[in-house]
Order: structure tokens, then C-alpha cells, then sequence
């Protein structure tokens, strides 16, 4: 075994134990405490979560259960009236993203559907605190692990930009995303391989852009989604599954 595929598979241990923060605490504007549906609400950031992990991994079966639980445990019950509208709409982007064709179409229905939940938050005047995300320099020094968890954690900040809904983690997501690109020696040795990740990293540093750009809920939806989607399908490039949330091997 050559040590580039050590490495891959080094850093697919790696990334396996890492995932989308699944923790929130919602309350209400002006309140000190988390509201009564707080539970239910950090059950939906969960399952966002598991969602989005599974298209950063390019498995798109593993969206569609979470994407039908979302779509089944909406309601509106101790929220105010201005939640149900988008709550539905929540509905109707959580049923797109379980019958998703592509993961594209799943990863961009998933986006707008975290949109949905900022939307509603901003609405019902509630505060979402969305998960930890590690500070810049926190990786491993050097090398395609410290790679790889850079973009792992700019998409997790991105994430909570669009949940909170928060203009500054949306940016500083993006900005952590114009990470250097990997070198060469990083790279598999098939040259074939090489090249196809070279071609995915130019084009997630060039998303990267697009989303600083990017002001409005649906822009933001459609360029995380091509974001997390790209991210899949260089992971499915190998014929093995890499990407958070994996088994150990």
C-alpha cells in the first residue's frame, strides 16, 4: 500500500469522527432560558446535520430518511403564527430532498431548507445558537487531514450562517473556505484521480467566492448546495465512502 493511500485512508478515519454540530439552543428574543420546543427545534438541526453529512459523503440514500422524518414532524404547536407558513415550506423542501434524483437536487433542496429554518427563526424573533465550530489553526498542522477539516469546518460555519440566520458565519465560513489548495504530493497517484480532485478544488475555491457574494437566502441555498454536493462528488471519486459521519475502519 502506497503512503498517499495510507494517508486517504488515515484521513478517513479521520473525518469519519467528524460531523455537522447537532447541538442548538433556542430561545425566545429578550429570554434567558431555552423555549418549550427547544427540544423539538434541536431535533430538526440534528437531523439538517445528518442530511447535509450525507451529501458531503455522496450518499444520497443516506439523505432520504432524515429528509422524510423532516417532512413528517413539523408542526407549529408553542411557536408563534408566523412559523406555520414556513413550516410548510419547510415541508415541501424536506419531501424535495427525499426524492432527490441527483445530489445536486438534494443538496440544494437541503440548503433551503436550513434557509427555511433561519427564516423562521429571524420571524419568531428566536435566537438559534447553532453548533461549535472549531477556530482557525485548530487542525492537524499540514497535510490533506488539516485539508479536509478546514473545509468540513468552514461548511459547518456556512451552515450556521444560513440556521441562525447569521450574516457574519455565513461570511467567515466562506472566507475559511479559500483555504490553499492541496499540493501535489497530497494528491492520489493515479494521475487521472489527480486531476478530477484538482478539478473540484478549483471549483470549491471558486464557490467559495460566489458565496461572499452571495446576500440573499436563495442565492445562499443554491451555492451551499453546489458546495456540499461538489464535496460528495469528489468523496465518490475513490469508489469508497469518505466524508463525515462514516463508520471507522
Amino acid at each position: 500500500m502506497s503512503r498517499r493511500v495510507q494517508s486517504f485512508r488515515a484521513l478517513a478515519v479521520l473525518v469519519a469522527g467528524v460531523a455537522l454540530g447537532t447541538s442548538v439552543i433556542l430561545a425566545a428574543a429578550g429570554q434567558p432560558t431555552p423555549s418549550p420546543t427547544a427540544g423539538h427545534m434541536t431535533d430538526h438541526f440534528s437531523q439538517v446535520g445528518v442530511i447535509i453529512n450525507a451529501v458531503i459523503r455522496g450518499d444520497l440514500e443516506d439523505v432520504r430518511e432524515p429528509a422524510r422524518w423532516m417532512a413528517s414532524h413539523q408542526h407549529a404547536k408553542g411557536l408563534p403564527a408566523t412559523s406555520a407558513l414556513y413550516l410548510e415550506e419547510m415541508k415541501n423542501t424536506a419531501k424535495q430532498t427525499a426524492q432527490a434524483k441527483t445530489l445536486t437536487g438534494a443538496s440544494i433542496a437541503a440548503a433551503s431548507m436550513a434557509v427555511n429554518c433561519g427564516a423562521c427563526h429571524a420571524a419568531a424573533g428566536i435566537k438559534a445558537s447553532g453548533s461549535e465550530v472549531p477556530a482557525t489553526g485548530a487542525a492537524p498542522a499540514g497535510g490533506i487531514a488539516k485539508h479536509m477539516l478546514e473545509h468540513q469546518w468552514a461548511v459547518d460555519q456556512m451552515l450556521n450562517g444560513l440556521v441562525r440566520p447569521s450574516d457574519d458565519d455565513w461570511l467567515s465560513g466562506a472566507r475559511r473556505l479559500q483555504v490553499a489548495p492541496m499540493a501535489a504530493k497530497e494528491l492520489p497517484d493515479d494521475p487521472k484521480l489527480s486531476q478530477e480532485i484538482r478539478d473540484f478544488e478549483a471549483k470549491v475555491h471558486a464557490l467559495a467566492e460566489k458565496a461572499l457574494k452571495a446576500t440573499a437566502g436563495p442565492a445562499r441555498a443554491a451555492v451551499f448546495g453546489e458546495i456540499t454536493a461538489g464535496c460528495g462528488e469528489c468523496h465518490g471519486l475513490h469508489g469508497r465512502v469518505w466524508g463525515p459521519g462514516v463508520p471507522k475502519i
